[in-house]
């Protein structure tokens, strides 16, 4: 026979269980302050860049800083020389870092071929699978992700023939830099479809800009400027001589268009792609492998139009052109 349950029993159930909650709670209260005096490490990215910081840079760091407070960025600029690449390489080695930013093919096809065991995000390579970069745009297979700055060369030829009805185009790139030869490569396999002949324009220094653009004229109806570092840091020198023969000129970096007076560019939003970057960079410190983080490409394009030079060399912009144009020079 069970014996009487008593008004002391319950009571001293009740105390027990007060206890249990109140020392749950003040675990929960101490843990709680361990937190906030032992905070996580902040996240150490290392950003390399080829040719300084740009708006893809910034788009980065801006998505960067919504997110995470105030991460650790390491800069390194390699001012377009693969001697200094390597040496940024060996030192970030010797660093402890959680992920690594690239910007452009070449930089990035150099930081891969050398680090294995970092994740890797780049930023503006027109053709990563072409150059070997990822595998294919869902895995990349290997330890990078990131975001190409690709705008198919038909778009932006369609967009070129709109000013001007060109018969002869010139293409104008470092042979060098193997985003470029990618870039001229399938500029040369549109000819038969889009009713044009391909005249290459090699540059491979400042030297060579007098000889290959002499007598322009002469050779092309227009040109097309791939995103070339080389050709980009050259490109003041290079419009002055396009420009002084009257010929027409599309550029795939936009910055060609106010700073050196290419006439039109159809060219991705780099501060976008910088953001975009930013996302996958977040997923890596998260906990996601970056093999398999999907590769992205831009789905929107700007059209920059630069009117004083479309004055001097006699060419009148087609009013859809304007009216699709997101920045105008005047």
């Amino acid at each position: 026979m069970n014996p009487p349950r008593t008004k002391y029993s319950l009571t001293t159930w009740l105390a027990c269980v007060s206890f249990f909650f109140l020392g749950l709670l003040v675990h929960m209260m101490a843990s709680s302050c361990v937190a906030e005096v032992s905070p996580k490490r902040r996240a150490v990215i290392a950003m390399i860049t080829w040719r300084g910081q740009t708006d893809a840079e910034r788009g980065f760091l801006d998505g960067l800083n919504e997110k995470i407070h105030e991460p650790t960025i390491l800069t390194y600029d390699a001012e377009q020389s693969l001697t200094n690449l390597e040496l940024i390489v060996d030192r970030i080695g010797s660093r402890t870092v959680d992920l690594i930013y690239v910007f452009g093919t070449t930089a990035t096809q150099f930081v891969l071929s050398r680090v294995k065991n970092i994740p890797v995000v780049f930023n503006i390579v027109s053709r990563p699978i072409a150059s070997g970069i990822i595998a294919g745009w869902e895995r990349s297979g290997n330890n990078a992700t990131g975001v190409s700055n690709e705008v198919h060369a038909h778009h932006q030829l369609k967009a070129l023939k709109k000013v001007v009805d060109f018969r002869v185009l010139g293409v104008i790139y470092n042979p060098r830099e193997h985003n470029s030869v990618v870039n001229t490569r399938m500029v040369r396999e549109l000819q038969p479809q889009m009713g044009f002949r391909l005249v290459e324009l090699c540059i491979r220094d400042a030297a060579a800009i007098s000889g290959v653009l002499g007598d322009l004229n002469s050779k092309v109806d227009a040109v097309y400027i791939p995103a070339d570092s080389l050709i980009i840091s050259l490109g003041d020198k290079i419009m002055a001589a396009v420009n002084a023969a009257g010929i027409p000129s599309l550029a795939c970096t936009e910055s060609m268009v106010p700073d050196d007076g290419a006439l039109v560019a159809l060219v991705p939003d780099y501060y976008q792609l910088g953001h975009l970057a930013a996302r996958k960079a977040l997923r890596i410190l998260s906990g996601e492998a970056p093999g398999e983080i999907p590769s992205s490409f831009p789905d929107y394009f700007r059209m920059w139009v630069n009117m004083p030079t479309a004055r001097q060399i006699g060419i009148q912009i087609p009013l859809s052109i304007l009216m699709m144009a997101d920045k105008i020079v005047r």
